[in-house]
């Protein structure tokens, strides 16, 4: 028998409830335990919770229970309202307590400074942490990750000299909650235009996923320290042509913000070698999926894809992905391909991460080499 994988969902929310559903189809994952936050939901069985009928996991409010759990990893996926020393000081006693630790919010670049570094703990103490539960803390998802980090990187290196990648996530927020990550108002929808800008908690929020992501690209191409890079972000708003109404009842007013357009650009010294763009939208009337993109919008619509660009010597590399809702799928949850996309990376990471030795796991996307094994004498 292969090994099983007892596991703790800390926040099974839309990420980590995902997660939950697919792990529990999975004979290689034991489901242990469920940290919670709402008082309603406290003692509840998770299945019940995650539509699956009883699994016999009870939901707790009391991170001391979960603490308590025999298991090798948790599944940390909280709201992002929560990032910061509250979540650090989660993550560490999970850690000191003997479990790894994979989080889809945060730690994709535990070493890179941000506005919030001061109020933190520091990055040591992370790592102190892992060395004292012998234990591993890892981030991923679909972007940071995925996207860039895996896809950008291996297609970086079928040119050398690389001077600019270019990373662009275009998403239509129309089917999503009017509450999600505090109000779709808060996020800038509805805003005037006008008032939006660097300094809105969006665009600063964005430094702890695209500030750790640019720091990445400045490791893994040109093995810069994280105090070498610069990030520098900006947020503005694209008026709405028409008043358009969300499923969820929110309503644009014609002027309003109906897009979008969060920028990172990462410099070393006055070399800007990173952009990552942003652009979410409401509606197919209201995409927005970039400046100047190197490919004509495509027929029909799609409500998530991304632009790559790696410019360097001697061409210049492109690609689109785009996430098209496959009608005839047949998951037993319909799933936001996005949401999707980081339960599966979080699926990959889970082995490494229960299998390495104490410190904080990061993806290597240089390329690794095995035995062919399908070749016997």
């Amino acid at each position: 028998m292969g090994t099983t994988y007892r596991v703790i969902v800390w926040g099974p929310g839309e990420v980590g409830g995902a997660f939950a559903r697919a792990a529990h189809r999975r004979p290689d994952i034991e489901l242990v335990g469920a940290k919670v936050f709402s008082e309603r939901k406290d003692g509840a069985d998770l299945g019940d919770l995650l539509g699956l009928g009883p699994i016999g996991v009870a939901a707790t409010t009391s991170a001391e229970e979960v603490l308590a759990l025999d298991a090798d990893c948790a599944i940390v996926t909280p709201r992002p309202d929560v990032l910061g020393a509250k979540l650090d000081a989660d993550v560490i006693a999970l850690l000191e307590s003997g479990k790894n630790v994979i989080s889809t919010a945060a730690y994709h670049n535990a070493a890179m400074p941000n506005w919030l570094t001061a109020s933190r703990p520091p990055v040591s103490r992370l790592l102190e942490a892992c060395r004292t539960g012998g234990t591993t803390l890892h981030g991923t998802g679909v972007h940071p990750t995925f996207m860039v980090e895996r896809v950008a990187m291996t297609m970086a290196r079928g040119v050398s000299g690389v001077s600019h990648v270019r990373c662009v996530e275009a998403v239509d927020f129309a089917a999503a909650a009017g509450s999600m990550w505090g109000g779709l108002r808060r996020i800038g929808f509805g805003s005037d235009p006008a008032d939006l800008g660097a300094g809105k908690p969006l665009a600063l929020f964005g430094d702890l996923y695209y500030g750790d992501l640019t720091g990445n690209v400045a490791h893994h191409l040109f093995g810069a320290s994280m105090d070498e890079v610069r990030v520098v972000h900006d947020l503005r708003g694209i008026p709405a042509a028409e008043r358009f109404e969300t499923r969820s009842g929110f309503v644009v007013e014609p002027g309003q913000a109906a897009a979008l357009h969060l920028t990172h650009k990462g410099y070393l010294g006055d070399h800007c070698f990173f952009t990552n763009e942003e652009c979410w939208y409401l509606g197919a009337a209201n995409a927005f999926r970039g400046d100047d993109l190197p490919y004509p919008d495509r027929e029909g619509h799609s409500p998530i894809d991304y632009t790559i660009e790696i410019t360097g010597d001697p061409s210049i590399l492109r690609t689109r992905l785009t996430f098209d809702p496959n009608p005839g799928a047949s998951g037993t949850d319909r799933t936001n391909p996005v949401t999707a996309a980081s339960v599966r990376a979080i699926l990959d990471a889970l082995p490494a991460v229960c299998a390495a030795g104490p410190g904080v796991l990061i993806d290597d996307p240089t390329p690794h080499y095995v035995h062919d094994d399908r070749v016997r004498l």
